[in-house]
């Protein structure tokens, strides 16, 4: 059953009243350029700023594949989001205490500890997105799909676009070292929930249940689904596999330029700022381009973008190059994030596609997670450019791949799903 058309602007009104208080939260604690420099300040080399990317995409990628099975029984999920968006800002509250209140004990004993809550942290993430995906799915009309992602994440990056502006004056101010950090965690604590609060007044129709089978078979199930699907999939899968360079653009570059350039600190905020503007940017004219022409035209603009943000990092020269790449890197990031839902729902053949939506990261994140771990320590050996160099050649595959590969699933331009 479709909303109607009013009933679907109203949601997506109150849905966008979340982000404004996501968008600010998730600038402050930002894997682009926030948290590997707050890294390295503490003392992290490469290799263990490498653990970033590592960490993020194996808790976000296998957690995500358990949502399914919990969410089968559930005809509306909206007290689940509600809840899971809620405690999302508690770890942060327990950073902000950790860095902001305690004595300081070693570097070493620091970095494990922000590690261990940030991973915890991104476990409980993995498996509320892709429950909040399917959720907007639900809550909007299947036509202006993508739109309503694109809009969302503009709104989400508008937002962070400002919150970024507020992490530079935060990281700028004179609260010392790691005390402006931790005020930082402390305002990402508090906008969480209360940006949550703003999902109650909206409306969900019943979604199609299934029952409830154990996980483990579930998932099998479902894996073996994807892999033996013919329809582009797994040219998708190589894809995702060949963009992992993205990781250098969110966490080393910004480090490397901070020496390059002669960086300060808040400068790495202003890089998400612009990132963000980038994404602001990109969502729009993704969204539009998605629903008129399809999908797949959107993936190729994430890898386009990536092939340009790498290209940067390795040949600009000066610090204006900086920007630019962030700004490439946002219209990756915002691209990429609608190829990846819209394609793995457009792939799935089930009403309730949230188990494409967590199997299909699932499915990559080891690898990703292997390669940009490892990047740390390769350019810890050879340097940041010989390595960005490699990540530029996989991503130029990955282009070749998108354009003359990936097939559009078997749906209508406006985003319904059509027979075979």
């Amino acid at each position: 059953m479709t909303l109607p058309l009013a009933r679907h602007w109203k949601n997506v009104s109150w849905i966008l009243t979340v982000e404004v208080f996501w968008g600010v939260g998730l600038a402050l604690i930002s894997m682009v350029a926030v948290l590997p420099v707050f890294l390295s300040r503490l003392g992290a080399t490469n290799t263990v700023i490498g653990a970033l990317p590592v960490v993020w995409t194996l808790t976000t990628g296998l957690s995500g594949v358990f949502a399914a099975p919990f969410t089968a029984g559930l005809a509306h999920r909206k007290r689940a989001v509600i809840f899971l968006h809620a405690i999302g800002g508690v770890p942060w509250l327990f950073l902000a205490a950790w860095f902001g209140l305690m004595p300081r004990p070693s570097s070493s004993v620091d970095i494990a500890t922000f590690l261990i809550l940030w991973g915890g942290t991104w476990v409980l993430y993995g498996f509320t997105i892709p429950i909040w995906i399917n959720f907007i799915g639900k809550v909007t009309r299947p036509e202006l799909r993508a739109r309503s992602f694109g809009t969302i994440f503009f709104f989400q990056t508008l937002m962070g676009a400002f919150g970024g502006w507020i992490g530079s004056r935060v990281l700028g101010s004179h609260l010392a070292f790691p005390m402006n950090y931790a005020l930082g965690f402390l305002i990402a604590a508090c906008a969480f929930p209360l940006g949550s609060l703003f999902f109650l007044p909206v409306v969900e129709e019943p979604g199609a249940t299934t029952e409830p089978q154990p996980a483990l078979s579930a998932i099998l199930r479902h894996v073996g689904e994807v892999l033996s699907n013919r329809s582009g999939i797994r040219t998708y899968l190589a894809i995702l596999v060949l963009s992992s360079g993205r990781y250098l653009l969110i966490t080393y570059y910004p480090v490397f330029a901070q020496a390059r350039f002669s960086l300060r600190p808040q400068d790495s905020a202003l890089y998400t700022a612009v990132c963000m503007a980038g994404q602001m940017l990109g969502s729009v004219l993704t969204g539009i381009i998605g629903d008129r022409f399809g999908y797949t035209k959107v993936a190729v603009i994430s890898i386009a973008a990536l092939t340009v943000g790498l290209a940067l990092a390795i040949w600009g020269a000066n610090p204006a190059a900086y920007y630019v790449t962030a700004f490439a890197l946002g219209i990756f990031i915002v691209a990429d994030l609608l190829a990846l839902f819209n394609l793995s729902m457009a792939f799935s053949p089930h009403e309730d596609n949230t188990a494409y939506l967590g199997i299909i990261p699932a499915l990559v994140a080891p690898v990703t997670a292997l390669i940009a771990g490892t990047s740390g320590s390769l350019i810890d050996r050879f340097g940041f450019i010989p390595v960005a160099i490699a990540g530029l050649c996989a991503a130029a595959a990955a282009l070749v791949l998108v354009v003359f590969r990936l097939p559009e699933p078997a749906y209508s331009l406006a985003g319904r799903r059509t027979s075979s």
